[in-house]
């Protein structure tokens, strides 16, 4: 998918590259460049940003090929200044393309009367101003909105959360989340994500003990059993158990049966609406700080932030 960003002078570098960061960070997710960014600017081959980078374009909005969208970076509300050749090449634009607006970018889309009739979010200061000059757009007071093949947000890094929602949009909402928790681990400094890993099917037929013993942890969450408890289960000493866990997980027994219960956990979280303390509990934990703390070491994220993250992209 090429998205050609247009950027105007003095364009938001945070506005513009919270847009970027989230598509780039997607393709490194799904391991090949499904968005293909390309930047144009108005004239020349450069376009300077409000902190003064500049960023050197492949294209003049005039020469710009075909794209699948086309996004207005924008500058913010007080150094924003009206250019005739933008508002001409927007004018030539099939109304039927993909289009969004970056802080100031809506403005200019809402100014081109190809923002009529969609439900939309202008950045400006003079709001009552924006009122009466767009009376055919349904504005929204919202952080960013999104109508059909219209994408408009404030300034910052509101155009983070509406491209979160155009990859839940595209990409599903698990990709989606990866993208989102990838920023929250950047923010936070936190681990990545681990996630129990699995046994493979040959060493399952191999090590049947430790098949077993891990059957045991599945069916056992809510009440989770010891160490001790397992080894005389499968009929092996807690000495030999360790050892296959160390082996073939590289792990030790109680460490990996607490990532397959908080990997439990957060699939409550996620996908269903029961309180955090009840998930905590069904997953063996003794109380909420408990289960607070082992998901904050696990994931980098405590169980009520991750909660309202996914909530935050939700379709």
């Amino acid at each position: 998918m090429r998205i050609g960003f247009v950027l105007m002078p003095g364009y938001s570098s945070i506005s513009y590259v919270s847009a970027i960061e989230a598509l780039l960070v997607c393709n490194q997710l799904m391991g090949e460049e499904y968005y293909r960014i390309e930047n144009a600017c108005l004239t020349g081959n450069s376009s300077v940003s409000s902190l003064g980078n500049k960023v050197t374009c492949e294209h003049c909005v005039d020469t710009l090929e075909p794209m699948d969208a086309y996004f207005i970076a924008g500058t913010s509300p007080g150094t924003y200044q009206y250019e005739e050749v933008l508002h001409t090449w927007l004018t030539g634009l099939d109304p039927d393309s993909v289009l969004a607006g970056i802080a100031t970018g809506s403005y200019d889309l809402a100014k081109a009367g190809l923002l009529n009739g969609y439900r939309a979010v202008i950045h400006w200061w003079k709001y009552e101003e924006i009122m009466s000059s767009f009376k055919s757009v349904v504005l929204s007071t919202d952080v960013y909105a999104v109508d059909r093949n219209r994408y408009t947000c404030r300034g910052g890094t509101a155009s983070l959360d509406m491209m979160l929602f155009l990859l839940a949009r595209q990409q599903g909402m698990e990709l989606a989340q990866a993208v989102a928790q990838y920023f929250v681990d950047e923010r936070l400094g936190n681990h990545p994500r681990i996630a129990p890993v699995p046994l493979s099917k040959r060493t399952q037929a191999e090590q049947p003990k430790l098949a077993e013993a891990l059957a045991l942890m599945e069916a056992n969450i809510e009440e989770p059993l010891t160490t001790d408890d397992i080894s005389v289960h499968v009929k092996i000493s807690r000495r030999q158990l360790e050892r296959l866990f160390k082996k073939h997980l590289d792990s030790v027994p109680s460490k990996y049966y607490q990532q397959i219960r908080l990997e439990k956990a957060r699939q409550m979280l996620l996908n269903s609406s029961d309180s955090i303390a009840d998930i905590g509990l069904s997953c063996g934990f003794s109380s909420g700080a408990h289960f607070s703390t082992a998901y904050r070491s696990q994931y980098g994220i405590t169980p009520s932030e991750e909660r309202r993250l996914s909530q935050r992209i939700a379709l």
